[in-house]
């Protein structure tokens, strides 16, 4: 399932329903909670990292100035030609180091690690099982943060829910989208209104 959604109400306000990880709890504070809980966006809901150009700190420079206006942008030395100079060394470079990497690999490592592999195929085979299902018990039983933001500003309304379980999440994704869809939320506040209060999370 996707983790965001783009749902439109019948008066054709958009709103995006999405989910992201959230951090495990202590035990003792998990009991203390329903698995579906309403909470603070502001004091829970973790900040979203800000996307970086590639090679920011090689080629850009958004902490001084561009020119003597004062307005941060590019550096003063930022040209085309040098960024297409330094691009082709680092490619060039990278080519060489994999190749050596390789070629290493080849002569010294697989001699003796396609013999080990062979002679503990079925130790590795269990450990990868194990460490599969591991991460597939993780995924089902971890906590997540359902999130409804109405297109617009910063400051547009927003509710978050937490949430234990991906299939938990799931459906309360499904029943918010829902609610929207048909226009059972309020596009002032975020306010859904659930079709079972005895469901709805609080």
């Amino acid at each position: 399932m996707a983790r965001e959604r783009r749902v439109v109400t019948p008066d054709g306000r958009v709103w995006f329903v999405r989910r992201r990880w959230a951090r495990r709890r202590p035990p003792w504070s998990r009991r203390a909670r329903p698995p579906t809980t309403r909470v603070d966006a502001d004091e829970e809901l973790p900040a979203e990292d800000v996307p970086v150009p590639p090679l920011d700190a090689l080629y850009f420079s958004y902490s001084g100035s561009d020119g003597d206006d004062g307005e941060p942008g590019f550096a003063w030395w930022h040209q085309e030609r040098f960024v297409l100079l330094g691009m082709t060394r680092v490619i060039l470079v990278g080519v060489i180091v994999t190749g050596l990497a390789a070629a290493a690999t080849v002569e010294f490592v697989l001699p003796w690690l396609l013999p080990w592999v062979a002679a503990n195929a079925l130790l590795l085979l269990g450990a990868a099982a194990g460490v599969a299902v591991l991460v597939v018990v993780d995924r089902l039983r971890r906590p997540w943060f359902v999130e409804l933001q109405r297109q617009g500003l910063t400051d547009a309304p927003r509710r978050v829910w937490r949430v234990r379980g991906w299939r938990r999440s799931g459906r309360l994704m499904d029943e918010i989208a829902a609610a929207v869809r048909e226009g059972r939320i309020d596009s002032e506040h975020a306010a859904i209104l659930f079709r079972d209060r005895r469901d709805s999370p609080r």
